[in-house]
């Protein structure tokens, strides 16, 4: 089942040219197919009238008697018929310069063979969308290829309507004549576009303008609609357009694009994470508050204050007492032993009647109790403290020694 075609052209002066050089064409093939042809004359006095006549009538021509095997081979050799056509009314005119430009479309069923020369153009929207377009012959359209020129700046271009290919033209226009046409077709959907028009059009409506301004219209409306709003923008040049809808008469509505898969995120129901924390970098103390000193480790206090004495460090403990501890009952046991001896010591040496050459032995003196850090702890270390210094201290408990008869009583320490 063939694909209905819906297809209207139409061509309008402008507003601002006294006579209109374009030229369409619409033909019905015997075998079924459309040829839709736009050319764009130039020349000026009539010429670029002439030329534009002359070459869409040979490019209806010369399809209509090819054969359908090879279409791109037979666009490509209606251009080149086309464009000598072309040359040989300008010799018979006299108007060397004498040119224009052609945009075909042949439309078999659901595939359209496209070709041109020069800047007239070919569109193709699926959906309001844009997806194929042809390429300027121009000058500024090489620039903008080759990176000279961006875009918009060739948009405003002093040069951007001169042509480097032409059906007919000057001869430098000759020397570069090409027809570019695409080896493989559109393929045609139902509810594809296809709009062929002369720069007329689209030097005043951008590309993106121009199919919201025929979506949902007739096709007819919808040639009637683009020609009206270029001339309302001014109207500087002559206007053509044929407007090709596949499968049904009115222009599609926009289809908006669907949105991109939105990045999935992790279920509310996950429980949280603690954050890893990060140490903080040192804080260095201000000039004007010095950092006060780290406090030095805190060292074990002894329950009772030391009461310091004149005696000197006492001596090593012998080696083989070296880590005994001593219990502090026998360490008060020996104490009280000890000043009875001496008490007893003492009143007998009273009782007996001295000599006038013996001087008294002197009283004992009372012992002093300090405490000392054993094995991580305290513990008490009684000792005897003398006049004099001391022989020996810390030592685990005191013997007094009865002194010779003739000399001072003298309490020494040792122990085991």
């Amino acid at each position: 089942m063939s694909l209905p075609l819906y297809i209207h052209g139409s061509s309008d002066v402008g507003r601002q040219r006294s006579q209109n050089e374009d030229s369409y064409r619409i033909g019905a093939q015997p075998d079924g197919s459309r040829l839709l042809v736009v050319c764009d004359g130039m020349g000026g006095h009539e010429a670029g009238e002439v030329a534009s006549q002359v070459a869409s009538d040979r490019l209806v021509e010369v399809l209509s008697a090819s054969p359908p095997d090879n279409p791109p081979r037979a666009l490509y050799e209606a251009f080149v018929a086309a464009n000598q056509a072309v040359l040989e009314a300008a010799s018979t005119r006299g108007a060397p310069g004498m040119g224009t430009t052609g945009v075909i479309a042949w439309v078999m069923s659901s595939r359209c063979y496209v070709g041109w020369v020069g800047d007239s153009r070919l569109y193709q929207f699926r959906d309001g969308r844009l997806i194929d377009r042809t390429r300027d012959h121009t000058r500024v359209a090489q620039m903008v290829a080759h990176g000279i020129l961006t875009a918009d700046e060739a948009r405003n271009h002093p040069d951007s309507h001169v042509l480097v290919q032409a059906l007919g033209g000057s001869p430098g226009v000759q020397k570069s004549f090409k027809p570019e046409v695409w080896t493989e077709p559109l393929e045609l959907r139902s509810g594809d576009v296809v709009l062929l028009c002369s720069d007329g059009l689209y030097d005043l409506i951008e590309d993106h303008e121009l199919y919201p301004l025929i979506e949902g219209r007739d096709y007819q409306d919808a040639v009637t609609r683009l020609i009206q709003t270029a001339n309302e923008r001014g109207g500087a040049d002559n206007i053509t357009v044929i407007l090709l809808v596949a499968g049904q008469p009115e222009v599609p509505r926009m289809v908006k694009a669907p949105q991109a898969a939105r990045r999935e995120t992790l279920p509310d129901g996950m429980p949280m994470l603690a954050p890893e924390l990060t140490p903080a970098p040192p804080v260095q103390a201000s000039s004007e508050e010095p950092a006060p000193p780290a406090p030095a480790p805190r060292r074990p206090e002894p329950t009772a204050e030391v009461m310091p004495t004149a005696a000197a460090p006492a001596e090593p403990v012998p080696s083989g007492n070296a880590g005994r501890r001593v219990p502090l009952w026998w360490l008060l046991a020996t104490g009280i032993l000890t000043m009875g001896v001496g008490i007893a010591l003492g009143l007998g040496a009273g009782s007996t009647s001295p000599s006038p050459s013996t001087p008294t032995a002197p009283a004992p003196v009372q012992g002093t109790t300090s405490v000392v850090e054993v094995d991580g702890g305290t513990e008490q270390d009684a000792g005897v403290a003398r006049s004099g210094p001391p022989e020996s201290m810390g030592t685990p408990h005191t013997t007094p020694v009865p002194a010779p008869a003739g000399s001072p009583q003298v309490t020494e320490s040792g122990g085991k």
